[in-house]
């Protein structure tokens, strides 16, 4: 009699159930030692989404997740620090691919911090370019689902495997962010240094105003192949106008070894205005990004959200979202309503 191997997502369920529970027992040891602290948020809405003439409802995840993060205090002003964040879909239950949003490792001082593993915006060193996405602008509501615009719009580079990360401390406003990391696929045919990449992030902050200026930069040993991402820059201000109302605008360019019948410039663009008044908050965004693929194609994108806050933790969202996804295409357009719930833990 034979028996059907585990699928991949069966296993993955395994190790982060092992994972989880693996935590919860050695909770008495590790809460001798350190400070540990275990978070999340379920983010759920029901959508209705318009792609050309077809029309579908859906209720859709906006990137839920469980996390464990902890600190130790070495003494003379070191600490250590370590996190690992699973991402899963509270519609359908399923783990995300890969499962851990991130996992690290880092020290951190007078010096800044230094992390080691898979990174994003969570980690202490943040994220050179996406970190200054979440200072600059504001989402609507969600970098999730429907609403998702960092990857798509901006190429914000947020979650990269195999990192090295560090970030300074903050001098007369100015702060800087840095990450380097390995691209290869780590297999036979591919080394994991055969590619690698460079962020780089500095940043300003001094009452009412922000400002970020962000580079990036690709390479490959050999070269860069094809209508491979080269490198970028980008720079964002925010102004606080009034208490709770905000002007931002983020402007970049990425590079590509294009061929002849793609863009080796692509540029993108966000506008928008935040406001929040008591429990409620209002965002509308205006996007841009020209397409790589086509060398007349434009992606224009509106965004209006409005959340009402019922505490700290919990807020009701509704959204409209419009983007057109390619002009030099015809019945691409995407048009997405949603209302939905989020609850931080």
């Amino acid at each position: 009699m034979h028996s059907t191997p585990p699928s991949s997502s069966h296993l993955q369920r395994k190790l982060c159930t092992a994972t989880l529970l693996g935590l919860a027992a050695a909770a008495p040891s590790v809460f001798a030692q350190s400070t540990v602290t275990v978070y999340g948020r379920l983010t759920t809405t029901i959508n209705q989404v318009e792609t050309g003439t077809a029309k579908v409802r859906e209720l859709r995840d906006n990137a839920s997740r469980v996390g464990f993060r902890g600190n130790e205090d070495l003494g003379d002003g070191l600490g250590a620090f370590f996190g690992l964040e699973i991402g899963f879909g509270a519609d359908a239950g399923d783990f995300n691919v890969p499962a851990f949003r991130n996992s690290f490792v880092g020290l951190r001082g007078q010096w800044g911090a230094l992390a080691l593993g898979r990174l994003d915006s969570a980690n202490p060193t943040g994220s050179p370019l996406y970190s200054q996405i979440i200072d600059i602008t504001h989402f609507a509501p969600n970098d999730a689902g429907a609403t998702a615009t960092s990857t798509a719009m901006q190429n914000a580079r947020n979650r990269t495997s195999n990192s090295f990360g560090y970030s300074s401390p903050e001098v007369a406003g100015f702060s800087a962010r840095a990450r380097y990391y390995y691209r290869g696929a780590n297999t036979a045919a591919e080394a994991e240094d055969a590619a690698s990449s460079w962020d780089l992030g500095l940043n300003y902050k001094q009452g009412g105003l922000k400002a970020a200026l962000g580079y990036a930069k690709d390479s490959r040993k050999g070269g860069l192949q094809v209508n491979e991402f080269d490198g970028k820059w980008q720079a964002g201000l925010n102004y606080t106008v009034s208490p709770g109302l905000e002007l931002y605008g983020l402007w970049g360019k990425d590079r590509y070894n294009n061929s002849a019948t793609r863009r080796g410039s692509v540029a993108y663009s966000v506008i928008g205005t935040a406001y929040t008044k008591g429990s409620h908050k209002l965002v509308v965004n205006w996007m841009g990004r020209e397409v790589q693929t086509s060398l007349t194609g434009e992606r224009p994108r509106a965004q209006l959200s409005y959340q009402y806050f019922l505490s700290r933790r919990t807020d009701l969202q509704a959204f409209y979202d419009r983007d057109a996804i390619d002009t030099s295409r015809s019945n691409v357009r995407v048009k997405a309503v949603g209302l939905g719930i989020r609850h931080n833990f």
